[in-house]
C-alpha cells in the first residue's frame, strides 16, 4: 500500500491557545503551520513538530454560531477533548480508495480519488478516523520534514525529554483479530508483535502502517485508562506514546512540569490525562519490537 510518513495526530482541545502553549512549554517543539481557523470546518488548529512527528493541537471554533454541527464540533460534544483521529500522506489516494471500499470500509468520497487526493474513512469502520493525503497539497509543500535539510536532532539536543518523536499511538478495539484484519489486512500495514501489558491493563498488538506503529489494544482489566475510555466511547484514538532517552529523568521533568505520572514500569511512564489537557500521555524508551 502506498501509506508513507505521518501527517499528523489530532488532539482535540476545549482550549486550543492553551494546548499550543503547553506543547512549547513540555516539549522541544516547532511549529511549521501557524494557528489557522477554517472557516468550513468552524475549528481553530495548528501543526507542531515533536521531534520528527507532527501533532495538530485542534479545538472547535465555539465563538462561531453551529460549531456544535461541525464534524470536530460533533465530536466534541460527544467526547469532550480527546485523541481524534491519525492522518498519513500516500503516493495513490485512489489505491486506498479503492482498497477501503472494496473490503465495505466507509470513506467520505463517493468516487475514486486521484492520486494527489483525500481519503478519510468513517470512524466506526476503521476503530477511529483515518485520513490519507496525496502529494502535491499547499501544508504538505511545508512540512518541514520533506525538505533535504532536514535535521531532527536541533531542537532535541540538551532538552530532558530527549525526545525524537512519536513512538506508538494506541487504536482501542473490541476484537484484536478484527483490528489486525482492518490494519494489516485491508491497510497492508506489518504485525510487528503481539503481547500483554500488565502496565495498561491490555492485550497488545502493534501493526506497522507507513513510518508509524499503531499499538491495537483491548483492555484485560478492569479501572485502567483504557477500560474506562473504550467503556466511555467505544473504539476509538486513545493515547500517544512519545520516546524518551531516561525514563527516570523524564519522571523528574514531568513532575517539574505538574504532569503526574500515576503508574510505571522500567521502561514506561503513564501520566494523568487530567495534566495533560484531558487526554493520555505515554513516555517510553522502550523499542516496539520489530521495528
Amino acid at each position: 500500500m502506498p501509506i508513507g510518513k505521518l501527517f499528523h495526530l489530532i488532539q482535540l482541545s476545549s482550549d486550543v491557545r492553551a494546548l499550543e502553549e503547553w506543547y512549547a512549554d513540555v516539549f522541544p517543539v516547532r511549529t511549521f503551520f501557524e494557528h489557522n481557523y477554517s472557516e468550513q470546518e468552524k475549528r481553530d488548529a495548528s501543526l507542531i513538530l515533536v521531534g520528527d512527528s507532527v501533532l495538530e493541537p485542534a479545538a472547535p471554533a465555539f465563538r462561531e454560531p453551529g460549531w456544535e454541527a461541525s464534524p470536530l464540533g460533533r465530536f466534541y460534544r460527544r467526547f469532550g477533548p480527546h485523541w481524534h483521529s491519525i492522518a498519513w500522506y500516500t503516493d495513490d489516494a485512489g489505491e486506498i480508495w479503492e482498497r477501503c471500499t472494496a473490503a465495505g470500509i466507509r470513506v467520505l468520497a463517493d468516487e475514486r480519488p486521484a492520486p494527489d487526493g483525500i481519503v478519510m474513512t468513517h470512524p466506526k469502520d476503521t476503530l477511529t478516523q483515518l485520513q490519507f493525503m496525496g502529494p502535491h497539497r499547499a501544508v504538505r509543500d511545508r512540512d518541514p520534514r520533506l525538505r533535504r535539510d532536514w535535521n531532527v536532532d536541533g531542537p532535541v539536543d540538551g532538552h530532558p525529554l530527549g525526545c525524537p518523536g512519536l513512538a506508538y499511538t494506541t487504536v482501542l478495539a473490541r476484537d484484536l483479530e478484527r483490528a489486525e484484519r482492518i490494519y494489516a489486512g485491508i491497510l497492508g500495514g506489518t504485525v510487528l508483535h503481539r503481547d500483554s501489558s500488565a502496565l495498561t491493563g491490555t492485550d497488545d498488538s502493534y501493526v506497522q502502517l507507513g513510518d508509524t506503529v499503531v499499538q491495537l489494544s483491548t483492555p484485560n482489566t478492569d479501572g485502567t485508562l483504557a477500560a474506562a475510555d473504550l467503556a466511555a466511547c467505544n473504539e476509538i484514538h486513545h493515547a500517544a506514546a512519545f520516546r524518551v532517552r531516561d525514563v527516570d529523568v523524564a519522571a523528574e521533568y514531568l513532575a517539574a512540569k505538574r504532569i503526574r505520572v500515576t503508574a510505571r514500569d522500567e521502561y514506561t511512564l503513564l501520566t494523568d490525562p487530567a495534566t495533560t489537557h484531558g487526554v493520555p500521555f505515554r513516555w517510553t524508551s522502550r523499542d516496539v519490537p520489530g521495528v
